[in-house]
């Protein structure tokens, strides 16, 4: 008897099809000119631009998907959240274009998601599940932030 073929996770390819895809379809604010777009894979470095958008932590479990059989293949399942960070910061005052800017980016991650739940091909199903929003004033109240997390969840049968 063989040894069963045992699937790798799909997490690494779910991170960069978002990846790719958000590096392709996010746009830096026509609204602020002087505002700059990063799209990265984990937090940013010394570089900080106005916009951020980057994948952060993932938080996955398994979860039988079979009773009985080899635990080769289709017998496990995973299930996981990719976390996707949004952060804004304008100077001066204006807390509602601050955050119009965050929903907005926020907005066109949901749709990458919801244009393709599988995120080509990665995982089995992909949807956006919640998101948590924050404002404030910058640290040395030179302008205002906005931070949005976003969490979406992916299952995918190994």
């Amino acid at each position: 008897m063989s040894a069963p073929v045992i699937p790798s996770s799909s997490i690494p390819a779910a991170r960069a099809w978002l990846l790719a895809q958000l590096q392709a379809t996010l746009t830096a604010d026509p609204q602020s000119p002087a505002s700059e777009l990063l799209v990265c894979d984990g937090e940013p470095g010394p570089w900080q631009p106005d916009d951020i958008v980057y994948l952060g932590d993932v938080h996955q479990t398994y979860s039988p998907h079979a009773n009985s059989g080899s635990g080769g293949a289709q017998w496990l399942t995973e299930d996981y959240t990719v976390t996707v960070h949004i952060d804004i910061f304008r100077g001066g005052d204006n807390p509602v274009a601050v955050f119009a800017r965050a929903r907005a980016l926020a907005d066109a991650v949901v749709a990458v998601v919801r244009a393709d739940p599988s995120l080509g091909g990665a995982v089995d199903r992909a949807r956006p599940a919640s998101a948590t929003h924050a404002t404030g004033w910058e640290a040395d109240h030179k302008g205002r932030t906005a931070a949005i997390e976003l969490h979406i969840d992916c299952l995918k049968v190994l």
